[in-house]
């Protein structure tokens, strides 16, 4: 199956999963509020299966699987009969609507612990945080950390894999403090380094968090041997064939795959001469690298050539499995915290500490669905739940036409006594409705601009 069938069956099925719980979390507190449901819709447009319940509620997946609504009797929006007017939405007390209206983001994060609790139960693996190289100058470089030493704790958090380290990061982009970092030297004692972060540049849509300290993880050399040449790029060009072996550039011998990359990267529309051994035979070929932005934002040297990557040694893969008790606390944990770091990420953007670039849309979604479900079910299950918080934390914002929107009208009239005026509700809805626009424009254009 090819990579684009795989990305949209694994978004399709995280959209349809996510929207459906999301959307039941409304559609169950109204139930148990007496308030009568008259359509569940999965996606929008042209009905492609409906069936109705013995209470009415009509259960419909639509055409376009990209949403999902829960229509409830409301008199606002169409006359009601006398006798159904107790179970219409609009007259029940404002703290029933509150509850309908939360359950929905609330249902989110009940489906990220459900999600992170199956993922610790089958189990995972990640990678010890060794350092395989620090870049002179950098942060890190500063700070002092060297090569072979193994991260153990950011910020008094424990460390044990590099996803965890990220995870860490992630919750200190924009900032410009001290960062703390505590790594095991060769000898088996813990040393303490504080890092600058004043001059922490992340750039590009996908920043990396560590190459922006000047941190690279360790990896086993990878062998110069080409898997891929990329269609229409200058390896292609100049005639380099799969299986070549890379030994040589500008007369200087390479041994590994990162002894080639740091050359091709320093080398923009400079003509590189690569030393190459075909077979038995030994070939010399001229390959001139063009200008490419990496995904740091860097504009880069690129050649358009792929290698095998390298299998881990075991003595450097962690792996952890939770039995039901264990993994549902671990879950917990883990949706609380990143419900906390999507939070002050938001704030950082709001206040202009983070870029609008970061954002990402259903395409980059599409991707990282579709790169989970091929790596294992346990990592779709955490993508599901990483993207399930993230849902129901935007839906919490304070934004007219999302459910923040409404929460933020009902505690106003919580507080006041009587309801935010039907007027100022619909120029708040008009402006929410904007805004969103915009925002999912910039997303959808920060997704082509990391095709191109």
């Amino acid at each position: 199956m090819s990579t684009f069938l795989i990305s949209f069956l694994a978004f399709i099925i995280a959209i349809g999963i996510l929207v459906t719980f999301h959307e039941f979390g409304h559609f169950w507190a109204a139930r148990r509020l007496g308030v009568k449901v008259l359509k569940f819709s999965i996606g929008f447009g042209k009905p492609l299966w409906s069936i109705k319940d013995k209470q009415g509620t009509e259960f419909v997946i639509a055409a376009i699987p990209l949403g999902g609504y829960v229509k409830m009797l409301d008199e606002r929006e169409a006359p009601v009969v006398e006798n159904e007017k107790s179970r219409a939405f609009n007259r029940k007390s404002v703290w029933a609507r509150i509850t309908i209206v939360f359950a929905g983001p609330f249902f989110n994060f009940i489906f990220a612990v459900f999600a992170y609790w199956l993922m610790f139960m089958i189990g995972i693996s990640g990678w010890v945080p060794q350092i395989g190289d620090v870049t002179p100058g950098s942060i890190a470089a500063k700070a002092g950390l060297v090569v072979g030493e193994e991260i153990v704790s950011v910020d008094h958090q424990p460390t044990s894999t590099w996803q965890q380290i990220v995870k860490q990061l992630m919750g200190r982009i924009g900032d410009k403090d001290t960062l703390e970092i505590q790594a095991k030297q060769k000898d088996g004692s813990i040393k303490t380094y504080h890092l600058d972060l004043s001059d922490w540049k992340l750039k590009g849509e996908r920043p990396d968090l560590l190459r922006g300290l000047g941190i690279e993880s360790y990896h086993p050399p990878i062998p110069p041997v080409i898997y891929e040449v990329m269609p229409g790029e200058p390896a292609s060009k100049a005639g380099i064939q799969p299986e070549d072996v890379i030994i040589g550039v500008n007369g200087k011998s390479i041994n590994d795959w990162k002894g080639f990359t740091d050359v091709v990267i320093k080398s923009i529309d400079r003509p590189l001469v690569l030393t190459i051994k075909r077979h038995e035979e030994i070939k010399e070929i001229s390959i001139t690298p063009r200008a490419e932005e990496s995904a740091n934002g860097e504009i880069v040297g690129f050649a358009g050539l792929v290698v095998k990557t390298v299998k881990m040694p075991e003595e450097l893969i962690r792996r952890e499995r939770l039995g039901p008790v264990d993994a549902f606390f671990a879950a917990v944990r883990k949706t609380q915290e990143y419900i906390a770091i999507s939070f002050r990420l938001i704030g950082k953007m709001i206040v202009g500490e983070l870029g609008l670039r970061t954002l990402s849309g259903p395409i980059t979604i599409a991707q990282g669905a579709g790169a989970s479900m091929v790596v294992g079910v346990q990592y779709y299950l955490g993508f599901l739940a990483l993207i399930s918080i993230s849902l129901g934390v935007l839906n919490l914002l304070p934004i007219p036409i999302l459910d923040g929107g409404h929460l933020l009208y009902y505690v106003i009239e919580a507080i006041t006594g009587k309801p935010v005026p039907e007027r100022i509700q619909i120029y708040g809805f008009k402006i929410g409705l904007m805004l969103l626009i915009f925002l999912m424009t910039v997303a959808f254009y920060n997704d082509l601009l990391r095709l191109l």
